[in-house]
């Protein structure tokens, strides 16, 4: 991936954020009424790092998970996939954080968390890597003090490299407790980067608008070069300083988990970053829409087995649909 100051043969896709297992109902219905769970790998930006090693782009994690047979088993699957897990802190004090997770008919999920390492991480143990050429990181991090001096930390070498920055809040109100906080640090947040990605819900709460449209032109400031929102089997809508658009989905799947769509489909877009070398603010109309309705293929396609990232595909895989 190159940097707009030169290309650097080493330079990584950075993530960084939540670490955790998902502990997935193995049947429909409540938590309540669950009568077991499958362990799966799991965590906004850890899933988007494991689908980019998936796709072929070099990338990193950092964040930190505990020094327990959860958080080993967390590592061995970023290793196993390709990813660099130099910069992942594996705690002695603080457990590996877990998310119980129920699905309904539909594939649709609730969440309950069991919090730990994850947002324990403070200024001190974070340092972007110099090579970074994307940072990628999400708001579960932003939390609490130490957590989002950290992520400020993160963000402010990001842009004393000139490295791309793409946000994905991936609102979670049950780990934040105030919605109201959750919205100032996120919309303060979103004047800081480049890329801001968001589903069709938390678009809505972001701006307090109901058409996705107006509510991408709210959310716009001059700072981004893209607004994404997902719409989920609808595909997604972008805006940009040129461009706005819908992109449909072009193929049907029969989605089982829908577990880490929106996290694939960041890869997706990532991807296309790292492929064409290219910032997204200079990528044409047809470029960007060509990007995007193959991020829409991706996140399809991981929904159609259980756990956020085992259905991931390769960039053989998505040859047959493109």
């Amino acid at each position: 991936m190159k940097k707009e100051n030169g290309e650097t043969s080493s330079a990584k896709a950075t993530c960084f954020g939540e670490l955790l297992v998902d502990m997935i109902a193995t049947n429909t219905g409540s938590l309540e009424n669950s009568e077991g769970f499958l362990k799966k790998f799991g965590g906004a930006p850890a899933n988007t790092a494991a689908d980019l090693a998936k796709l072929g782009v070099p990338v990193r994690f950092m964040g930190k998970v505990g020094d327990d047979p959860f958080g080993h088993f967390l590592k061995g699957v970023l290793d196993e996939n390709g990813v660099d897990t130099d910069s992942l802190i594996l705690s002695k004090t603080e457990k590996t954080t877990l998310a119980f997770v129920s699905l309904t008919e539909s594939g649709e999920r609730d969440f309950t968390f069991y919090k730990g390492a994850h947002e324990a991480i403070g200024p001190s143990e974070v340092n972007l890597p110099e090579n970074t050429s994307l940072f990628h990181f999400g708001s579960l991090t932003q939390t609490n003090e130490a957590a989002n001096q950290a992520t400020n930390k993160l963000i402010d070498q990001a842009r004393a490299v000139n490295a791309i920055i793409s946000y994905d809040p991936n609102i979670r109100e049950s780990l934040w407790g105030d919605l109201n906080k959750a919205t100032e640090i996120i919309l303060a947040t979103a004047k800081k980067v480049d890329i801001l990605k968001l589903n069709e819900d938390e678009a809505r709460i972001l701006s307090g608008k109901n058409d996705i449209s107006e509510a991408g032109k709210s959310l716009f400031t001059d700072n981004l070069e893209a607004i994404f929102v997902t719409v989920g089997k609808e595909g997604c809508y972008y805006k940009t300083k040129q461009n706005e658009g819908f992109v449909p989905v072009p193929i049907k799947v029969d989605p089982i988990d829908t577990t880490g769509a929106g996290d694939a489909f960041n890869a997706g877009y990532i991807f296309a970053i790292n492929e064409s070398q290219k910032r997204v603010s200079q990528m044409s109309k047809d470029e960007l829409e060509t990007a995007l309705k193959r991020a829409n293929i991706i996140a399809a396609l991981t929904t159609t087995k259980k756990g956020a990232i085992d259905a991931c595909p390769s960039p053989e895989d998505l040859k047959q649909y493109i």
